[in-house]
Order: C-alpha cells, then sequence, then structure tokens
C-alpha cells in the first residue's frame, strides 16, 4: 500500500448557529465554540481514560487556490489548516492566518492582479486581507461562503455563494444583499464571471442546476445543464465559452454563452469538481480518480496519476500554470508546454508537490459517520464531507480509499452494513447524491437514484431480519424511504395510519433505528421529534415533539430507547410510547453528535457514550440518571460521530473536525476500576 494511500482526509469543520438553519448545521461553526471548548477541555471533568488519534490526514483543500504569476505569490486555504501563503512561487509556505476569526477556510478568491488583496469565507464569516495575508478583518458577513468571486473590473463588487442564498456585495464586503432572485433555495458550489462583462454571472447548485445573471445578480435563469453543477469555468478568450462539470455524465460546454450546453465527453470518473484550462489543455478535477486532462477540448481524457482521490480545485495561473487540490495527497503544480506530449500531462512525476510539509500533518478533517463491520470490527468506514469515504482494515492503523473506485459522492453522510451479510454496506449522500450501494465489502460502489434531485440521504439503517432497508432525508420534507429489494427501488413510507397513499407526513431529519428484537418497530428522530412505526414502516406516529437527532433502542430491553438531541438526552422505559429528559450532568449548550445516537454496552447495557458537538463525550453507568466526561486524550471536543463496537465494547471510535480518535478502554472511569 503506497503512502498516498494511507494518508487521508477530508475536512470541512462545521455545526449549526440555529435549528431553524437544519442544512446549515453541516457548514458553519457557533460563534461560541472555541470558548466553550476550551472551557470544557481545561476542566476538572477530564479524569477518565485516554484517546488516541488514529485518522488519516492531511486535510482536503476545496477552497479556491489562488495564484498570482507576475507577484510568485500562492494562496492554499484548508478546510480546518486556515490559508498559507508562499512569496516564490509555491518552493515556501508559511501560515497567513493572523485575524482570521475560524481556520474552517471554504472559499477564496483574489482581487485580479493584485495580490495583496484577498477574501476568504471561513467558519466564521468572510474575511478580507488587504495587505497580502498579514492581517485579516471581518467583513459584514459572518455566514460561510462554499464559493466566492471577485468583478476583475472593480474589486468591492464580490458575489457570495451559500447554502440557501447568494449574496452580493459592492462596497468591498462591508455590506451584503441576497441576489438569488430566480434561485430557489441555493446551495451554491460555483460561481463563474464573465471577463469581458462583469454583469453576466454564473452559478452552479448542488441539486437545482446552474443559473446565468446579465445584470449583475437582480435575476438570474436556469441553464438546460445538469441538476448538480459542481464546476463552472468561462473561457477567458472567448466567454461564449462555458465549461460545466456535471454530477456523473462528465464535462458539459456552451458555444453560446449558456443558451444551450452541448456533453463534450467525460473523464473516466463523470463527477466533475473542478474545471480549469491552460493553452488548449482542458483540466477536470473528478471524484476519486484525481486530475484528467484533455486536449481536445474534452472528447477524449488521460489522468494525471498525482491522486486516486478527489481532484477539488483546479486554479490556472496567467503564466500557464495548473495548480490542483486533493481530498488527501494536498496540493499539485504543474506548468505545461504547449509542446508536450500527452505522456508528460499523465505523468505525476511532472506534477510537482507544493506545501507537504505543511500538510500532511494537518489534522483537520470533517468527519461524520463512523461504521464497525459487524463481522470484523477492525473493518471501520469513516465518512467526511468533502474527502468521501476512507476505510482501515486494521482498527484505524492505517487507511485508504473507501473503495477501489471509491463512492463518487462529494459528501457520504451515513453508512451501515447489513447485520447479516456484512458484504452488503449502504452510504448515504449528501444533496442530490442519493444512495450508495456495496455488495462487496466497499470495495466497489454504485449510486441508487431516487425522489428529488435534491434528495439527502442522512441517515441508513438494515433490518436484522429481512434485509429492509430505511432511509431518512435531510431536506424539506423528502420524507422515510424503505427498499425491500436490497437498495434495488425504494418507496416512501412517511404516512399517518389510515392516511391516503399520496398523503404525506413531510418528515425530515437524520435519526433512524430498528429494534433490533422487535423488527418491525422502527424510530425516527427528527425535526419534528420523534416517530414511531410499529408496522415496518407502514404508519408513523409522533410519540415526542422534541426535535432530535438520533434514537438508539436498547439490545437487550427494547422497551428502553434513548433519543440524542440539541440539548441532551431522552430516554423512554415503555418502548418509545413516551420520552423524559435524561440528562443530568451532560453540558448546556450543545448538541449531541449528528451521527451514532446512544452508544450502549451490550454487556451491561447500564453503560452508556454519547458525543457533543464541542463538548466532546460522556459517560453513564446507571443507565442515564448521570453523566460524566471522558475527554482524556481527546484534543478535539467537536464530535460529530460516535461507534461502539459490539464485539469488543471498550472499544470506541469517535469522528471529530480533526482526527478519527479511539479508545480500547472504553473510556474508562475511576468508578470502574
Amino acid at each position: 500500500m503506497n503512502e498516498t494511500k494511507q494518508r487521508k482526509s477530508a475536512n470541512k469543520r462545521a455545526a449549526s448557529i440555529w435549528f431553524s438553519l437544519l442544512l446549515t448545521l453541516f457548514l458553519i461553526l457557533p460563534a461560541n465554540y472555541h470558548a466553550q471548548s476550551k472551557s470544557l477541555a481545561s476542566g476538572e471533568s477530564r479524569t477518565a481514560g485516554a484517546w488516541r488519534s488514529v485518522g488519516p490526514a492531511p486535510p482536503a483543500i476545496e477552497a479556491s487556490i489562488a495564484v498570482d504569476a507576475a507577484t510568485r505569490t500562492v494562496y492554499i486555504a484548508s478546510l480546518g489548516g486556515g490559508i498559507l501563503k508562499s512569496r516564490d512561487g509555491g518552493q515556501t509556505f508559511a501560515p497567513a492566518n493572523q485575524g482570521l476569526g475560524s481556520l474552517v477556510v471554504a472559499s477564496l478568491a483574489m482581487a485580479q492582479n493584485d495580490p495583496t488583496l484577498v477574501y476568504a469565507g471561513t467558519g466564521a464569516g468572510i474575511y478580507k486581507t488587504t495587505n497580502g495575508g498579514a492581517t485579516w478583518s471581518a467583513t459584514g458577513s459572518d455566514l460561510l461562503p462554499l464559493s466566492l468571486i471577485i468583478d476583475p473590473t472593480d474589486p468591492n463588487i464580490l458575489y457570495a455563494g451559500f447554502n440557501g442564498d447568494l449574496q452580493k456585495t459592492t462596497d468591498g464586503g462591508d455590506t451584503w444583499v441576497s441576489s438569488a432572485n430566480g434561485i430557489d433555495n441555493p446551495l451554491v458550489f460555483s460561481l463563474a464571471i464573465d471577463p469581458n462583462n462583469t454583469s453576466v454571472v454564473y452559478a452552479g447548485t448542488a441539486g437545482t442546476g446552474a443559473f446565468k445573471t446579465v445584470d449583475g445578480g437582480i435575476t438570474w435563469n436556469p441553464l438546460n445543464v445538469d441538476t448538480t453543477v459542481w464546476s463552472l469555468y468561462v473561457d477567458p478568450t472567448n466567454s461564449n465559452v462555458i465549461y460545466a462539470g456535471s454530477n456523473g455524465d462528465g464535462v458539459f460546454k456552451s458555444t453560446n454563452a449558456g443558451a444551450s450546453f452541448v456533453r463534450t465527453g467525460s473523464p473516466a470518473v463523470g463527477v466533475v469538481l473542478a474545471l480549469a484550462k491552460s493553452d488548449e489543455r482542458l483540466y477536470a478535477g473528478t471524484a476519486t480518480q484525481g486530475v484528467s486532462v484533455s486536449k481536445d477540448d474534452g472528447a477524449t481524457w488521460t489522468n494525471t496519476g498525482i491522486s486516486d482521490g478527489l481532484g477539488l480545485v483546479l486554479s490556472a495561473a496567467s503564466d500557464g500554470s495548473i495548480y490542483a487540490g486533493t481530498n488527501f495527497d494536498g496540493v499539485f503544480e504543474h506548468t505545461p508546454s504547449s509542446q508536450a506530449s500527452d505522456e508528460d500531462d499523465r505523468r505525476a512525476s511532472n506534477w510537482r508537490r507544493v506545501a507537504w510539509e505543511q500538510l500532511k500533518n494537518c489534522r483537520c478533517q470533517n468527519g461524520h459517520a463512523l461504521g464497525i463491520d459487524p463481522a470484523n470490527h477492525e473493518h471501520v468506514f469513516f465518512s467526511t464531507n468533502d474527502g468521501g469515504l476512507f476505510v482501515t482494515h486494521d482498527g484505524g492503523r492505517t487507511w485508504e480509499d473507501g473503495g477501489e473506485d471509491g463512492l463518487t459522492s462529494r459528501a457520504p453522510r451515513s453508512i451501515a452494513f447489513d447485520p447479516q451479510d456484512s458484504k452488503l454496506v449502504y452510504a448515504g449522500s449528501f444533496t442530490g447524491g442519493g444512495l450508495y450501494r456495496s455488495r462487496d465489502h466497499g470495495r466497489h460502489w454504485e449510486r441508487r437514484l431516487f425522489g428529488s434531485s435534491e434528495i439527502y440521504v442522512a441517515g441508513v439503517t438494515v433490518d436484522p431480519v429481512d434485509h429492509s432497508i430505511y432511509l431518512s432525508t435531510f431536506r424539506s420534507g423528502d420524507g422515510i424511504w424503505k427498499s425491500v429489494d436490497f437498495g434495488e427501488t425504494f418507496t416512501r413510507i412517511d404516512r399517518a395510519p389510515g392516511s391516503l397513499p399520496n398523503d404525506f407526513l413531510f418528515l425530515s431529519g437524520r435519526g433512524i433505528t430498528i429494534d433490533p428484537q422487535h423488527h418491525q418497530t422502527v424510530f425516527f428522530a427528527g425535526n419534528s421529534g420523534i416517530w414511531r412505526s410499529l408496522d415496518a414502516g407502514a404508519s408513523w406516529v409522533n410519540v415526542d415533539q422534541t426535535p432530535s437527532l438520533s434514537a438508539t433502542v436498547d439490545p437487550v430491553e427494547s422497551n428502553i430507547v434513548y433519543s440524542g438531541n440539541f440539548a441532551g438526552v431522552l430516554k423512554s422505559v415503555d418502548g418509545g410510547a413516551s420520552f423524559v429528559s435524561q440528562s443530568n450532568g451532560l453540558p448546556d449548550g450543545f448538541q449531541t453528535a449528528r451521527t451514532g445516537s446512544v452508544q450502549i454496552d451490550p454487556r451491561r447495557h447500564n453503560v452508556l457514550y454519547i458525543a457533543f458537538e464541542g463538548a466532546g463525550v460522556f459517560t453513564s453507568l446507571n443507565g442515564g440518571d448521570s453523566w460524566a466526561a471522558i475527554n482524556t486524550g481527546l484534543d478535539d471536543l467537536n464530535v460529530f460521530g460516535i461507534a461502539l463496537d459490539a464485539d469488543s465494547p471498550d472499544i470506541l471510535y469517535v469522528s471529530t473536525n480533526s482526527s478519527v480518535y479511539k479508545t480500547t478502554s472504553g473510556g474508562e472511569m475511576s468508578e470502574k476500576k
């Protein structure tokens, strides 16, 4: 196994500000997160057995790489590691983070021909430097933008694409106004501007397609490309030529300024996350096969060989250099020659790795779900925000890509093994991704689409008796879905008792779980509270109105059910008919981890574990009557997911912003010794 397959990571550090901004749960940190985390980390609660980091590195390079060839200035932004700057064309780098409110940097924009003026989209909002990154100051926006672009003729004019909005400033970021008229609930991952007419701007979204404005963002009109457009590129030599990267069908091209598009061709992997052009070469950053290059306008492609993972970002400099950011192999630079052969372009040796010393040690990745193989406790999957899916076969000592052809999803959110047949694995995916299915222990994956083009599968669980798959969704009340044929087809099932076939409850949320003792009983924990079905999902009843993130049924006594929510833990002792708070000793002001819920030791079912985003891990020795923190060795208390090894219950894994952490002592407390 080579080094690049062992050192992998993906980072998009985020948490929620308000419950009403549910999808933003993934994209922005609470303003008081750092202060709260520091307080808890240094308090008396850290008295337990040690955790250790076992997660892959380095971070995902998703934000724009900004290059000014004339001054040999290069900026690289990472999700959790902040910004690195080079003054010598990428030979050496130094941090440039003074004044940044967050080291989560998801977007970057540099003024044309002025490397002293740069904007950074961070977890604490949009920041600006006017002195080349020596210091940064906050602008008038405190939201995290997924994309940023500057008007090349006026650096005071910027567009910012957010989760749910597209905004514009005309005064250098002091004030921002919504500029999304005509785009319904956008999730804007890409922006491109016509350099010859800066009133013309293009926007690519996840789930709602691509759009164009000809009046500086006053109104937007849809373009006929794909429902998800990860990348857009306007040819600077002919701005009637537009390239678009789709979510599975390769590259599309327009020669009439977006009036119509035709498919030009596709790299081996048709999920095109980034596009750039240098001379006659078109470059595409893809999901799971790094970066590919075409010399015939996208008709045929050759792979550069620099990465087996995601090519997240591409940036072309004025001298023809191409910079590529990947999800676990770092950043590469290539200066092509017009006389170079195809072999020169595709040989990884002709790409120079930059900033590797800084990036390889940056433990900064945004983890989500963890899945432990029920037949092999050292086989663990780890889903990340922008790095895709990773897998370890040795309990975290080494990591590699989650399949030979990878999981071609930008952000898998949930993992579930079939309890009866662990070669069947399912992964729920981010907006527009649907479900991914593997029938060979995760070596290969296939995409299963159903429902709306924006469907976001947040939770997956598999019936331990009849192999049925239940899915919870997160956006716009897309409901609960079920498959009885191993994921071939899905039927929507969120209906009240006695309702008509198409009279749905419009449920949305994360938590979905099955009672292992009575597999006809299913629980859903979501935005409108906790729901229970006693007939294998055919009908649902609201049993608690507390907005919740997860549910867990006691594997020994199924009349006991736990739920994690935005303030603590609920417990039911009557099979889920009613719930009461069980949060004595749990921290205030933190939400429970979005995946994993309450973990129960099957040998001693009064021993519980629960994780919090910003407060670490807590345990109870008495069925939830009281809780205590077990955070010794856990350097990052922002825990997104938790999983317990049922065969060896003293082994727990948690996923955090920075790494995967593992304990083999069950977070041992002094009371347990």
